[in-house]
């Protein structure tokens, strides 16, 4: 790649939406209802159903998963207990409340057994949530730019559609084997493209929405000048995993896993320059398998042409968006209980929550509706895990005494992580899981449910 003419490419043969790297971005507002149609049109399952829920399977079987909203889990709304074979369609009609929070959400396929292959090849897209948030002065302004940060692990083998012909593909779960990733060379694309250059004009503010749609590594992304490595621009952080922090956290990096959404400001210098959006190099710890993670140039920042003089939004002002009320010591009903783990005793190893895999026909994990829970959840000593549950965010303390609320957080191997969260508005099933999501369809997942209070499931119970 030099100065964005391409001197080489692969032509890669992957599942995808609409054909594209990354599926388009779709806009709502606080009361409409989504209308996803949605055709399988992929190939024919070339193997026949297994009966271990948690071997990979099913790779040409799909769904849809609206990561992060507030929405029902049951019916054809974010149901991802549904599945849809090749050449079937279905019709999702999510209704978003009129208090949804305004943020940064996306979609992807979440089929359980094929959900990495299919996220991985591009089955991901940017889902705004428009609102109170864009409309303040200094945001509005600000010009917009959507970062969807993805891994995409091909590799030329056998097609098993065709054969006696080779594509490059994702047809197994080796690529996902630790270090695979690193050793391929590959980079993390922004928006399907590699390497893309982004402009700027001295003194310009703009708002960045960054999701990582990505299954191969954790992001530490950092805004250095390409001259000098030591010359950082600001990330003001205004918001985590769509919701409005009311603060402006003044950052030198942004670090981030799989799932995670965060929303920065930033403010070009007065003086015309390059730099480098790079995701920094992660330790063993705060890597996505407890394998170290090199340092890679992602983009280029070109800060040119007529200076403007913009300003940073005012905390004042995103004080007064906050949506959610922070949980207080007194509200709390119970306690819920997580631990991820992996059996290497046994080949392949066995991917667990509290000592099981995931049991589509298990009794799930019962909550009732309007209790405030505190969970507590760990990651052995093997490896971190980043924990996601659908529907319902949860709040986090941070190290700094602040907090901010998320639906998917890392929890570093042999850390344990307080979270709180309360069961507002909906009924239903659905699941919560580790977001490194090879490690989900190998049966890193559970069962919920939320029943009404009068259905039997109530009182303080802990579930070990």
């Amino acid at each position: 790649m030099d100065q964005g003419t391409c001197k080489e490419w692969d032509t890669v043969k992957l599942r995808s939406y609409n054909g594209g790297l990354v599926g388009p971005i779709i806009e709502v507002r606080p009361g409409d209802t989504l209308h996803v149609h949605l055709k399988n049109q992929l190939p024919p399952e070339p193997r026949p159903p297994t009966p271990d829920p948690n071997v990979p399977h099913g790779f040409n079987v799909t769904n849809l998963h609206t990561h992060g909203l507030h929405v029902s889990p049951a019916g054809n709304s974010d149901n991802v207990l549904l599945a849809f074979g090749p050449q079937q369609e279905f019709e999702y009609e999510i209704k978003v409340p009129t208090d949804h929070p305004a943020g940064t959400y996306w979609y992807h396929a979440h089929k359980h057994g094929s959900v990495a292959i299919q996220v991985s090849s591009g089955m991901v897209g940017a889902l705004i949530v428009r609102g109170d948030i864009d409309e303040l002065p200094a945001i509005k302004a600000a010009q917009e730019r959507i970062f969807v940060f993805e891994q995409i692990p091909y590799a030329l083998i056998d097609d098993p559609y065709v054969p006696g012909t080779k594509a490059n593909m994702i047809e197994t779960y080796q690529v996902f084997i630790p270090d695979r990733w690193e050793l391929s060379g590959r980079r993390t694309l922004i928006n399907g493209e590699f390497i893309p250059t982004f402009k700027m004009r001295p003194g310009e503010v703009q708002r960045w929405r960054f999701i990582h749609g990505g299954t191969m590594e954790a992001l530490r992304l950092k805004l250095v000048r390409e001259s000098d490595a030591r010359s950082v621009m600001m990330q003001h952080q205004i918001a985590h995993d769509g919701i409005t922090s009311g603060r402006l956290d003044s950052v030198m990096e942004t670090e981030m896993f799989p799932g995670y959404r965060v929303d920065i400001m930033v403010k070009a210098d007065q003086r015309p320059d390059t730099y480098l959006l790079i995701d920094e190099a992660s330790p063993p710890e705060r890597a996505l398998n407890g394998r170290a993670e090199t340092r890679k140039v992602l983009a280029r920042v070109v800060v040119e042409g007529q200076s403007v003089q913009m300003s940073l939004p005012d905390e004042q002002a995103l004080a007064a968006l906050v949506p959610l009320t922070p949980i207080l010591n007194e509200e709390l009903t119970g306690t819920q209980e997580v631990k991820f783990d992996v059996d290497l005793s046994v080949n392949p190893p066995r991917f667990l929550i509290n000592g099981k895999p995931y049991d589509p026909n298990a009794p799930p994990r019962r909550l009732v509706l309007g209790k405030v829970e505190e969970w507590i959840v760990s990651s052995s000593r093997v490896q971190g895990h980043p924990f996601h549950i659908h529907v319902n965010p949860f709040q986090v303390m941070m190290s700094n005494g602040k907090h901010i609320w998320k639906d998917t957080l890392f929890v570093g191997a042999n850390q344990s992580v307080r979270l709180r969260t309360r069961y507002e508005r909906y009924v239903g099933k659905f699941v919560m899981h580790c977001h490194i999501l090879d490690h989900e369809d190998l049966g890193m997942m559970e069962l919920q449910e939320i029943v009404p209070p009068d259905s039997g499931g109530g009182g303080h119970h802990h579930q070990h």
